[in-house]
């Protein structure tokens, strides 16, 4: 089904994504309220809101996920908009909450593996929620490189508040991460004052001069095969394969992409298939039964863990 808009039934929401079905809407508002203090992905009731740029401009996007629909609108404009940036925004919100993912496609992909198949009965509808841009996915994954996601969303928060420009909505600051050319300007040892590891703060303010100076071209290595875009983000100093893997899945919406290096995917496979999967060459064996949805069988792997992860 292609992604196309009608007036929004929600009043005040101006516009209503048509999403492939099954959609799980409050599974999607259960993962971007994980951390109740988060002050750039912000959930209330079936409301959810953040700040995305948009090729020099910024939005206040706003999501209402209600009743089977996906209600959009831009609650304020940095500076008055272009047809094109209104566009943007548009397709932003479709890439974010899987618009265009055809789970019935996963079903099919994943019927011969029992245990997977019962996990996608489990969780049907649900989908991988991305970020609005891949660097924000990068961001995010350094942030959360070897720590607990707790410790990760608080450096999150640190990050949005110290460094990010606040976004005035209705009188309202709304929080929003910093861009590339803010953090390019940075020197590494002053990010560090957020709490971030010296390692990590290099990682973030290089991979942000990579985007910046254009040796990192997201536009341009979101063409290739997933396997080459993760060895071009591996590039990257304190860029793995996890974290690179993990990017792929979240800020470019890769359903191929198996982080076989997680700890808990390799605990959740071991519980769900025994121990002989439970390390990255037995995921790696493991995923040749979902090829193709390797993403979303790592995505319901995790929640059986823990609802919701990563």
């Amino acid at each position: 089904m292609a992604r196309r808009l009608a007036p929004s039934k929600h009043r005040r929401m101006s516009q209503t994504l048509i999403h492939r079905l099954p959609f799980d809407a409050p599974a999607m508002l259960e993962y971007w309220r994980r951390d109740p203090h988060d002050a750039v992905d912000v959930v209330e009731g079936a409301m959810y809101r953040r700040v995305v740029a948009l090729n020099g401009n910024r939005a206040a996007l706003e999501l209402r996920l209600e009743d089977g629909v996906i209600a959009l609108r831009c609650a304020a404009w940095e500076r008055a908009p272009r047809s094109s940036e209104r566009a943007a925004l548009r397709e932003v919100a479709a890439h974010m909450v899987g618009a265009n993912v055809d789970l019935a496609a996963f079903a099919r992909a994943v019927a011969g593996d029992p245990t997977m198949a019962a996990l996608e009965r489990r969780f049907g509808g649900v989908k991988v929620p991305q970020t609005p841009t891949p660097f924000d996915a990068l961001l995010w994954a350094i942030l959360g490189q070897q720590i607990t996601t707790a410790l990760a969303h608080t450096l999150k928060r640190r990050l949005a508040t110290t460094y990010g420009e606040p976004m005035l909505v209705r009188g309202t600051a709304r929080s929003a991460l910093p861009s590339p050319e803010r953090l390019a300007a940075l020197d590494p040892e002053a990010l560090g004052a957020i709490g971030t590891t010296r390692a990590k703060s290099r990682a973030i303010v290089e991979a942000a001069r990579a985007v910046v100076d254009g040796s990192l071209d997201l536009e341009a290595i979101a063409r290739l095969e997933t396997e080459a875009l993760i060895a071009q983000l591996c590039k990257l100093r304190g860029v793995g394969r996890w974290t690179a893997e993990y990017v792929a899945m979240r800020g470019f919406a890769r359903t191929d992409s198996l982080p076989a290096g997680d700890v808990a995917l390799q605990r959740a496979a071991g519980i769900a298939y025994g121990k002989r999967y439970a390390d990255p060459d037995g995921l790696r064996r493991l995923a040749k039964r979902w090829s193709g949805w390797e993403s979303y069988a790592t995505f319901y792997l995790w929640r059986t863990l823990s609802k919701p992860a990563g």
